[in-house]
């Protein structure tokens, strides 16, 4: 099936698009996600925001996992396959039409390298200047003034870093052993992160990733240098701060919304793991 330029620079979830030009369009796509086997006339760039997304296509109908750390380039016209994983994802896709790298390769310089090494699909790590623009793209709290206009610069920003990491980074052509592990940590953080107000007891992950309690605890730290409750409390205490500095709700809604009982029991959580109560975080901000 092919899914043309045209289709994907106009998705029916308008929701979805965080930029689009007659030659490049970026969208961003959470929650349940599952693409069977299709092709585009424009090459992709398909880069996790949160969890992982399993990519099969032409030359590896196996499938390789993509996470925060690595991103995939696929060329046009192959034949690929994308699913997200268990944990719940979001993901940035790019797809970006040939006259656009033509214009490219005339006022940045030549794209010769980066023809070369996405002659087939890729597997790339990605850099932390990557995940810094990502993540600019897909914030939205920009403000009214220019919104477009600044959504369109990183979205073209980012195209340029993608360039840029698959010609100067590690090209990833085959995946390690370790791949199932790394994509069900990834998947696991996301579905903490996603369930951070609630309790998510080990016997529950277990049950849902289908893996035993012993093997997902010790997985996860080996991973992580974590424990899952380690991960699940510092993920409250970070949406717990961003609330904090972010609304001028009080101290008790947010530990509400977060998963403490009460104010309290936030504050006691934040001195011993941070040093600092609710009303310094506050107050150091308003500073």
């Amino acid at each position: 099936m092919l899914r043309s330029f045209e289709q994907v620079s106009h998705p029916k979830d308008v929701n979805n698009l965080i930029s689009a030009t007659r030659e490049s369009a970026t969208l961003s796509v959470g929650g349940d996600y599952s693409m069977p086997w299709h092709w585009h006339d424009c090459l992709m760039f398909i880069l996790p925001s949160r969890g992982t997304v399993e990519l099969k296509h032409e030359d590896r109908r196996d499938g390789a996992w993509l996470s925060q750390e690595r991103f995939a380039v696929v060329p046009a016209d192959c034949a690929h396959e994308t699913r997200g994983g268990l944990g719940g994802q979001s993901h940035v896709a790019i797809y970006v039409t040939d006259e656009n790298l033509r214009k490219l390769d005339l006022e940045v310089g030549s794209l010769s390298e980066f023809r070369q090494r996405t002659r087939k699909t890729a597997l790339i790590e990605r850099s932390a200047t990557l995940r810094a623009l990502q993540e600019l793209v897909i914030r939205k709290d920009n403000g009214p003034y220019g919104a477009a206009a600044i959504r369109d610069a990183f979205a073209s920003a980012l195209v340029l870093q993608c360039i840029s990491d698959v010609v100067t980074g590690n090209i990833l052509p085959n995946a390690s052993h370790q791949d199932h592990g790394l994509a069900l940590v990834e998947d696991i953080k996301s579905y903490l992160t996603e369930h951070a107000d609630q309790e998510v007891p080990l016997d529950m992950l277990g049950e849902h990733f289908n893996i035993s309690r012993r093997h997902i605890t010790r997985l996860f730290r080996e991973r992580t240098g974590l424990s899952i409750g380690e991960f699940q409390l510092q993920g409250k205490l970070n949406r717990a701060r961003a609330l904090l500095t972010e609304t001028n709700l009080p101290v008790g809604e947010i530990a509400y919304r977060v998963g403490f009982e009460s104010g309290a029991a936030l504050a006691r959580a934040m001195r011993r793991q941070i040093g600092h109560s609710p009303s310094d975080v506050r107050q150091g901000m308003a500073h």
